[in-house]
């Protein structure tokens, strides 16, 4: 929830905020690809948290300083404060996300292979429904007038008192190490999986345009073409994702656990791209808009929940660079994120919002068909039945 947080306030509060204070959706395509920046450079600063104290006091630590961030974000009124605003909202994003690395090595390290597709279903619930409760709670607020203070505030609560329970998780004791050997046992493991086939299909996976869910990112901007309230912005993009993408990631997570997980990850990448051709064909309404959203996010928890589990597969136990190897395969999908958006919000001038839904429906199919026959060429698909026994017998 603390990662989930940030995000949250990336992809619907600052495109709600900022359409708001009539910024056009090409202006706010740049913001969020700013707002993401981070996120795909975090594989960079990630062996950071490989240091020093145990992952679930790092991921308690940074949690703190990126509500802070979050707040003085907060502050910063638009339309006239809208660089300082954008400024605090990167640093808050590129500090949560160690947060992001924390729960990948924690995971890794704590759950075997037959259970790493439930667990990444329910990261993902933490991490989608959390923030969209936020992106909720705050889009309430500031539509009824409540002190950007006090907004700031509430953030910093739903980020650092979840991020406490942390504390509870019985995580195996690290030796402590020289910086020099831990940063060099990194670059080893990172080399080793990146020789691989199995390594380097899982980050061309990451990187393409299968499932990145971009439009999340923008649906709480594009609400004026549809004649959308504010109050249903607010439910359809806060408490309705909540709901939508914790039943899509466990289902999704679920699924991972007995079926093959790259090919759940395309399937999902191709129901995603339906139904943006649905939306773009279907006329500008609210229902059209809570509908397109609603399925929209449902596929996000599922394709979310296939990414993780693909990412958590490809990388095992990981050791004492669990961090880092989880971080590096999160840089990509976050960089196709980050691409896929600024791409889709380019057709919004001259096609208007159903450009920006056929985009992104374009970008999966073709992303589905490139990813499907490369696997099936190369016999990289892995798996197709994942058995449910313990990951030592399994191997």
């Amino acid at each position: 929830m603390p990662y989930g947080v940030v995000g949250a306030f990336a992809s619907t509060v600052m495109p709600y905020l900022t359409s708001k204070a009539n910024v056009e959706i090409g202006a706010i395509g740049w913001y969020g690809a700013a707002l993401q920046l981070p996120t795909v450079l975090l594989f960079l600063y990630a062996p950071l948290v490989d240091l020093g104290p145990r992952y679930k006091s790092w991921l308690v630590i940074v949690s703190v300083i990126a509500a802070a961030c979050l707040v003085a974000s907060c502050l910063m009124p638009l339309p006239d404060h809208t660089t300082a605003f954008l400024l605090c909202a990167v640093a808050a994003q590129a500090i949560s996300g160690l947060v992001g690395s924390c729960n990948g090595a924690l995971m890794a390290a704590t759950m075997s292979d037959a259970q790493r597709g439930k667990a990444s279903g329910w990261y993902q619930i933490g991490n989608q429904s959390g923030g969209g409760l936020s992106a909720a709670i705050v889009i309430w607020m500031t539509g009824t007038g409540v002190d950007p203070g006090v907004i700031g505030g509430t953030l910093a609560v739903l980020m650092i008192v979840p991020a406490l329970a942390a504390l509870a998780i019985d995580e195996p004791v690290r030796t402590l190490e020289p910086a020099g050997v831990v940063f060099r046992r990194t670059l080893a493991d990172v080399k080793a999986i990146l020789s691989s086939k199995l390594g380097l299909t899982g980050l061309a996976l990451c990187v393409s345009p299968v499932g990145t869910s971009a439009l999340s990112y923008y649906f709480a901007g594009m609400f004026k073409p549809y004649g959308v309230s504010a109050g249903t912005v607010a439910l359809v993009n806060g408490l309705g994702s909540v709901a939508m993408t914790a039943l899509g990631a466990f289902v999704g997570g679920y699924l991972c656990d007995r079926y093959n997980r790259r090919v759940l990850y395309l399937v999902g990448g191709a129901l995603t791209a339906l139904c943006g051709i649905a939306m773009a064909l279907s006329p500008r309404t609210e229902l059209t808009f809570i509908l397109g959203v609603a399925v929209y996010m449902l596929l996000t928890g599922f394709g979310y929940a296939a990414f993780t589990a693909v990412v958590l597969e490809t990388i095992g136990d990981s050791g004492s660079a669990a961090a880092t190897k989880f971080s590096l395969y999160f840089a990509g999908g976050n960089a196709a994120i980050l691409y896929v958006g600024l791409i889709d919000t380019r057709f919004e001038a001259r096609h208007g919002v159903e450009g920006v839904i056929g985009s992104d429906a374009a970008l999966n199919v073709a992303g589905v068909i490139v990813l499907g026959l490369a696997f099936w060429r190369l016999g990289s698909f892995g798996k197709w039945r994942h058995s449910v026994v313990p990951v030592n017998e399994a191997r």
